[in-house]
């Protein structure tokens, strides 16, 4: 019988979801061993099947994405190697057949990983493989005690510090610490749509060599450095008019200095910018378009050229936390969050993006709001503030800490994600907050906290969704809160 005639591209990826796949079977086309430790995330948008997936392949860790196919030639078909979109893929993944291709290339020319799966129909028939619910109704945590389900995910929140600071860790070995904030920065810039772009930026132009000609600059503004830097190497000065034929003279006064910088710059620095076709507009509204995100990137950056990244950033929190104990957790999380919202100044209070409206028309059909909305907001709001400061400042900070022997930057890191307050909720922590109160009301109280969110966050991915229930009961054996 023909797997492929009676197996859904749909089921392949709930076996990858929910780590089915055997690990014997796990074993690219040269040989390689691969070990998912992070599936990532399930991309219903255009682009590769799954995002933020963290991998061990031949010993080493990769972050990217992954691409599932029934069959390996689909990625010919598809034209995937014909799309920068798909030029974080970090391993392929398909069923065996008689003609598949020996080698996977990105439109970069890259080779990727490649898995071809061939073993027992009885693993791949469909009716084993469930659409996952993110509701586990059967839950044994829920059943113990409110308290015991409080200790749990506060526990799990603390796990979850340290595995993102492991997964930093990871970052540091093969970079420098500047340049591995500078990318997790990056990629929350870039949020659900714009990640592999912004990541790519990253690559591009790194941290140091930006910092070292802010520093290195005498006459020009930083700040107008900084955006033709960023602006010039993300591809958005392409094919832009020049700045006296742009009828916006707002416009073309915030245009015409950084084009005039980025043309010898690109020269200098033999810098190759991306194309603007591979960032996102499509179904984002422009206070989210990536021109704005840069925006903001630009001006959180600039915030740190002068000492760097993590030793501004280890030095404010010290400071701050020389008020009285009672205090100084709300003195950090206030000075933390100040830094790291970004309002828009004049032109990007009234802009968001480089073209004028008429050669724009596709993407603000896309985005009604466009027509009549004067006033887009923060660059950063306080929102995205949050969410960068517990999954990529706080981890950086703990590692940093453990690194250099500092047991004081690390209880305060600690102390400090432990009163944080809670971020927006997401489909997870709803879909906990449902799952855990089904015999005890502790919905609200569960989810009362980011560390709470982040402890939900964790059980969900790695106990939750595996199945691993015995080993969640294990996680706190003395149920104290």
């Amino acid at each position: 019988m023909d797997v492929h005639s009676t197996f859904s591209e749909q089921a392949l990826h709930q076996l990858w979801l929910q780590r089915r796949i055997p690990n014997d079977l796990l074993r690219t086309t040269d040989g390689q061993s691969v070990e998912i430790i992070n599936p990532g995330e399930y991309n219903r948008d255009a682009g590769p099947d799954f995002r933020r997936v963290t991998l061990r392949i031949g010993g080493k860790i990769f972050q990217g994405d992954v691409e599932l196919h029934l069959d390996a030639n689909d990625w010919f078909i598809h034209q995937h190697h014909r799309d920068p979109k798909y030029n974080d893929v970090i391993l392929h993944l398909a069923l065996t057949r008689p003609e598949a291709p020996a080698q996977i290339l990105k439109e970069n020319g890259l080779p990727i990983p490649h898995i071809l799966l061939s073993f027992d129909e009885n693993i791949l028939r469909n009716d084993q493989v469930n659409e996952s619910s993110p509701v586990l109704f059967d839950c044994p945590l829920s059943r113990t005690s409110p308290e015991k389900i409080h200790a749990t995910v506060r526990h799990a929140g603390l796990l979850r510090l340290t595995a993102k600071a492991e997964a930093f860790a990871e970052q540091v070995a093969n970079s420098s610490w500047d340049q591995a904030v500078y990318r997790g920065l990056a990629e929350a810039m870039g949020y659900d749509k714009n990640q592999e772009p912004f990541r790519r930026l990253a690559e591009l132009l790194p941290i140091e060599l930006v910092f070292s000609e802010l520093r290195a600059s005498r006459e020009t503004q930083p700040a107008v450095l900084l955006d033709a830097l960023l602006f010039g190497t993300a591809g958005f000065f392409s094919s832009l008019p020049a700045p006296e034929k742009i009828p916006d003279a707002e416009m073309a006064a915030f245009m015409a200095p950084r084009l005039k910088l980025w043309e010898p710059l690109q020269h200098t620095l033999q810098i190759r910018p991306q194309r603007r076709e591979v960032w996102q507009f499509f179904r984002l509204r422009p206070p989210n378009f990536p021109t704005r995100r840069l925006a903001g990137f630009s001006g959180l950056l600039l915030k740190f050229y002068r000492d760097g990244l993590l030793e501004h950033l280890a030095g404010l929190f010290l400071a701050s936390a020389k008020v009285s104990v009672k205090m100084r957790t709300k003195a950090i999380v206030a000075e933390l969050l100040n830094y790291f919202i970004c309002p828009a100044d004049d032109f990007w209070r009234t802009h968001y993006d480089f073209f004028p409206a008429a050669s724009a028309k596709e993407e603000i059909e896309t985005a009604p709001l466009a027509a009549t909305l004067t006033n887009y907001g923060d660059l950063i709001g306080r929102n995205r503030a949050l969410d960068i400061l517990v999954n990529i400042i706080l981890p950086a900070l703990w590692h940093y800490g453990r690194q250099a022997g500092d047991a004081h930057l690390q209880n305060l890191v600690q102390e400090v994600y432990s009163s944080f307050p809670r971020l927006q909720e997401n489909q997870i922590t709803r879909a906990m907050r449902q799952q855990l109160s089904r015999q005890f009301p502790v919905s609200r109280t569960i989810a009362a906290s980011a560390l709470r969110q982040q402890g939900l966050i964790h059980l969900q991915k790695l106990y939750c969704r595996p199945l691993r229930c015995e080993e969640c009961l294990g996680l706190v054996k003395v149920a104290k809160e």
